[in-house]
């Protein structure tokens, strides 16, 4: 028999009868203990929102994995069309929400943690809920997943779940307390992108220099860029004595060598064209683009985007520079997917904003906008996106340091809230830090007409003090957001935001 035609035996084959018992009750036990994890783990879950504690969204989760540890690589395993990762300091949900769009148009069904549940716990529960009580996911696992995660959870997800596709929004100074500094964050992604075992396509802002450097040396698979090739629509200000005034830069040495960045295009902080003059290290380039970019006002953004199949005219119904690099980490994450252009284009077109994030709610005859900031990055973008496209009369700013939002607030005082001032803009502070704001905006030269550190008296303050007909524009951080979609939601102006529609 030659070489070529042999067959290996059979491992089973080589092993005693009473090895082969071990091995079958080990694999019974592993079963029943996935079982009991998913029912354990719905069964919390139905109990919090019968109990009216919350959605239940990430209690299954926590249950099931301390019934069993590995149920999240189990389940996850079992998913036919794999899984998406996104991740990020800004963005994660809007991209996360542009990404399932974007594979269901492709003819895929999609399963996500919609509500934001972002840490291991939140991605277990949302596989959990789509599990049968024996431990394996409905359908037979006939589904992709787009999850996004949490920067500090990213490692303990990617190393369950070795995911399909990892897309990374940006890296911007967020929540100091429990996050450290961009390098650090950076590095501990590096670590956790090493361990991948099987084939990754990594998508990556190539105009971010921390984020594009992650793609150096890495094996698992493909690296995939996206990018802003000009802006061109005003949306931006230019000017270097404005960018240089307003813009906090948290990448400003290049990743290799370390010595200082040159930009020749710079359209926020330290997103933009960059180089190296030291070492010659420059921004890739990318292989899905933006250009033209036109604004709707705070209701859209025109732009051309450009595949490897050419150039076709997209919109999203979102504002700002920041959703357009949304929509291109979305595409990117889609091609990688398998899904055509034409599909992208078109789920890009369709997708409704997702709670909080330049939601639109009608409250008594007042449009009441919802626009998430939590780093000065974050914020000093709302802002330039508020003052770039409407007269924002009546603001409600509300700051919190809940654990969720970071305990150090100490970031207000690089945001660029010095655009408020002059503009004769009415605006409330509240949330657990109201006074420091409060503070902030004197020195800033845009006194808060109203403080009042209670969230709801201060969003139905604000509310009656908006005239019928205008707009009130609230530019909450995280949990305040949480705070004041739910003192909406219990007067009934909206939904619970996990019974908002996913499609």
């Amino acid at each position: 028999m030659s070489t070529s035609s042999r067959t290996s035996p059979n491992i089973a084959d080589t092993m005693s009868a009473s090895d082969q018992a071990v091995v079958t009750e080990r694999g019974a036990l592993s079963r029943g203990r996935a079982a009991l994890a998913v029912i354990g783990g719905r069964g919390a879950g139905a109990l919090a929102r019968r109990l009216r504690l919350g959605a239940g969204t990430s209690l299954p989760g926590l249950v099931a994995g301390r019934i069993d540890p590995a149920i999240t690589a189990r389940l996850g395993a079992q998913l036919r069309h794999g899984s998406v990762v996104i991740t990020g300091t800004n963005g994660k949900t809007t991209t996360s929400g542009l990404t399932a769009y974007a594979l269901r148009a492709g003819g895929l069904r999609v399963w996500r943690n919609r509500e934001g549940a972002n840490l291991l716990r939140g991605v277990t529960a949302a596989l959990v809920i789509r599990a049968r009580p024996h431990g394996n996911l409905r359908r037979r696992g006939d589904a992709a997943a787009v999850f996004e995660v949490d920067e500090a959870a990213f490692p303990h997800v990617v190393a369950a779940l070795q995911p399909r596709v990892i897309a990374i929004t940006n890296l911007f100074r967020d929540q100091l307390d429990r996050y450290g500094e961009v390098d650090t964050v950076a590095e501990r992604w590096r670590t956790a992108l090493a361990t991948l075992r099987g084939a990754t396509t990594l998508a990556l802002n190539a105009d971010d220099p921390s984020v594009a450097a992650l793609g150096d040396g890495f094996r698992a698979g493909p690296v995939r860029y996206f990018g802003v090739q000009d802006t061109a629509d005003g949306d931006t200000d230019n000017s270097e004595d404005d960018r240089e005034r307003v813009d906090v830069m948290d990448a400003r040495s290049c990743p290799r060598c370390r010595a200082p960045l040159t930009f020749t295009q710079r359209y926020y902080s330290h997103i933009g064209h960059w180089a190296c003059p030291a070492c010659g290290y420059a921004r890739p380039a990318p292989q899905v683009t933006a250009r033209a970019i036109v604004p709707d006002g705070l209701d859209g953004t025109r732009f051309l985007l450009g595949l490897p199949d050419g150039e076709r005219e997209a919109r999203i119904a979102l504002p700002g520079l920041y959703n357009v690099y949304n929509a291109l980490a979305a595409s990117t994450a889609a091609l990688a997917m398998g899904i055509g252009a034409d599909a992208i284009t078109s789920a890009l077109g369709a997708f409704a904003p997702a709670f909080g994030r330049a939601e639109r709610i009608d409250v008594d005859g007042r449009t009441v906008r919802i626009l998430l900031a939590k780093n000065p990055t974050g914020l000093n973008e709302v802002l330039r996106t508020l003052g770039t496209h409407t007269r924002a009369a009546h603001l409600l700013l509300a700051l919190s340091d809940l654990p969720a939002d970071g305990e150090d607030v100490s970031w207000i005082w690089d945001a660029d809230l010095e655009r408020l001032a002059g503009t004769g803009a009415q605006i409330t502070a509240t949330g657990t830090r109201a006074f420091d704001l409060g503070l902030r905006l004197k020195y800033a030269g845009a006194s808060a007409t109203h403080i009042e550190p209670e969230i709801a008296a201060a969003l139905w303050h604000a509310v009656q003090a908006t005239p019928a007909g205008e707009t009130l524009y609230i530019v909450p951080t995280y949990t305040a957001m949480l705070a004041v979609r739910g003192a909406l939601e219990r007067r009934g102006y909206a939904p619970h935001y996990w019974e908002q529609r996913d499609v």
